[in-house]
């Protein structure tokens, strides 16, 4: 079991946020394992096709020392998100100052459970040697495979924290855990989650960013860094709506109540989304799903959340009864 003990003031300095290199390193996953990420097929077909070609062989190289099926991913590689809306820049900024101990401690964590290549013993010998291209290689990753797609990724991270804050808010720390994953469990100021390896994790006074990733489908995994506070990722809601276009049949009765516009918004809505979002999946002009978003929320059948620049709407009790018909 995985126990994290949350001091007096650590719950109250947690804080959700979004990691873009945290989605850079992890799509690598997708990648390598197309089967296990089939809800990811669309995006794989484009970066494979990049991840293969002959600009890309040198990163591609450096990047499968680090980033390895089976394998632990080195925390270096991955440092915790400094502020809620971080950018790439940023994070590569952190990861390309990682003391050298640092780095050598974890690639000797991850050859514990896999060991090292050929390569991995090398950047082990020489971090700072290896540092500056393996920065290289994932903002030359990002740029040909995440970048173009980045603000519909945003969009659904950001969706996905604005239900957990409300979750938060409304039913506190217990239930907001046991909706992050199943085998996460909130204990009197701890919070364990079932593993096949016993560790205890200390955040010291420093809260605990926690991440929701499109890449992670299984048990949520936390970094450790000597220099930075815990931190978590977990699986985002709403992944098999990050590709798709067309949407479900809408019930009848609800069609004849609301018509069928309205009635297809309002079956979407059971994670947050945003004007843009709905308009895409509809295939409609956004002026004309912000006059029927005004009607349902009039209607007590939708919540607006503003999220930085931009407004999630998400389905109220009521309008969860209504799409049930």
């Amino acid at each position: 079991m995985l126990i994290t003990r949350f001091g007096p003031d650590d719950l109250a300095a947690t804080r959700f946020a979004i990691s873009p290199v945290w989605e850079t390193v992890t799509s690598r996953w997708a990648v390598h394992d197309p089967a296990r990420h089939a809800i990811h097929l669309p995006w794989i077909k484009t970066a494979t096709r990049a991840d293969k070609s002959a600009e890309f062989r040198s990163h591609r190289t450096l990047l499968a020392a680090l980033i390895r099926p089976g394998a632990w991913l080195p925390d270096f590689l991955t440092p915790p998100p400094q502020t809620p809306l971080t950018t790439l820049r940023a994070e590569l900024s952190v990861l390309a100052a990682t003391p050298a101990d640092t780095v050598r401690a974890d690639l000797e964590v991850t050859h514990q459970q896999s060991p090292l290549t050929d390569l991995g013993r090398q950047i082990h010998a020489d971090p700072e040697r290896f540092l500056p291209g393996i920065v290289e290689a994932l903002e030359a990753w990002w740029q040909l495979t995440i970048a173009a797609v980045w603000p519909k990724m945003r969009t659904l991270l950001e969706a996905d924290i604005a239900y957990r804050t409300r979750t938060l808010a409304d039913y506190g720390p217990g239930r907001m855990f046991a909706e992050l994953h199943p085998s996460l469990r909130w204990q009197q100021g701890r919070l364990e989650m079932e593993w096949g390896r016993e560790l205890e994790l200390d955040l010291r006074g420093d809260g605990m960013p926690i991440a929701p990733s499109i890449f992670l489908d299984r048990l949520p995994a936390f970094t450790v860094r000597p220099e930075s506070p815990v931190s978590m990722y977990y699986p985002a809601r709403a992944i098999g709506t990050l590709w798709e276009r067309s949407v479900a049949p809408t019930a009848e009765p609800l069609v004849r109540l609301l018509g069928e516009t309205r009635a297809r918004m309002l079956m979407l809505l059971d994670a947050p989304q945003t004007t843009s979002q709905l308009a895409a999946r509809l295939d409609l002009a956004p002026g004309g799903i912000s006059a029927h978003l005004k009607v349902l929320h009039e209607a007590g059948l939708l919540t607006r959340n503003r999220q930085g620049k931009q407004v999630l709407y998400l389905r109220t009790d009521l309008g969860h009864s209504l799409a049930g018909l």
